[in-house]
């Protein structure tokens, strides 16, 4: 067997993580991939084709080449574990405001949790994408409380109104309804004591993903 097989392996596979590089740089190339993860040419594709996984020392080098080229590590972060449930991470350190904004880093990971994978798909998520961060603030009551766990689908990044999301804005991550119009985009609370605003576009924005669910604590 190839000598990849018998170290310590992740749950991320070698496919998914050279589709995702490519979405970043199209021109990005199979042997690129078997130089970062110290593979071979002549093995690379066929470890594509055959989806297998990235063994822990072949993330780790991954994740290092991403950092230094300014590239995204969650999709490092997506385990697999059978055909019925996946392990989510978890940023316990991530807080959404649901009100004036919240200074952290939204690639941190501090944790898993396994859910059924057809849980994800009920509310329109990708099981491979997902992640959970929590709310803070009151300005999504009465549907989003402070303290509620979101579940976040990082893949649904393009805008359709009335949806709910968490982005990047002016350097504060934020969880609001989000809706395009002739003139822009406009962020929306349910909680009416908090007014609308219109997203700058002179100032950094970025979608993190799509909420789909918000888990609540009794």
């Amino acid at each position: 067997m190839p000598k990849y097989a018998k170290t310590e392996q992740t749950s991320t596979t070698v496919k998914y993580c050279y589709e995702e590089i490519l979405k970043f740089n199209p021109n990005f190339e199979k042997k690129q991939l078997a130089v970062i993860i110290g593979s071979t040419k002549q093995n690379i594709g066929q470890r594509i084709n055959r989806d297998s996984k990235l063994s822990k020392k072949e993330s780790d080098m991954l994740r290092v080449w991403l950092e230094d080229n300014g590239l995204p590590t969650k999709m490092l972060n997506v385990a697999v574990i059978n055909d019925s449930i996946v392990q989510v991470p978890v940023r316990t350190e991530v807080e959404l405001s649901c009100g004036t904004g919240s200074s952290t880093n939204a690639d941190f990971v501090s944790d898993t949790i396994e859910f059924n994978i057809n849980f994800i798909r009920k509310f329109g998520g990708n099981p491979k994408t997902v992640s959970v961060v929590f709310a803070r603030g009151d300005s999504m009551a009465d549907r989003i409380e402070s303290g509620d766990a979101l579940i976040v689908d990082e893949s649904k990044t393009y805008i359709n109104n009335g949806k709910v999301y968490a982005f990047v804005y002016d350097s504060e991550l934020y969880c609001k309804q989000l809706k395009k119009t002739a003139e822009g985009i406009t962020a929306i609370s349910f909680n009416k004591d908090y007014e609308p605003f219109e997203i700058d576009k002179t100032k950094q924005f970025a979608v993190v993903g799509q909420v789909i669910s918000a888990m609540k604590r009794i």
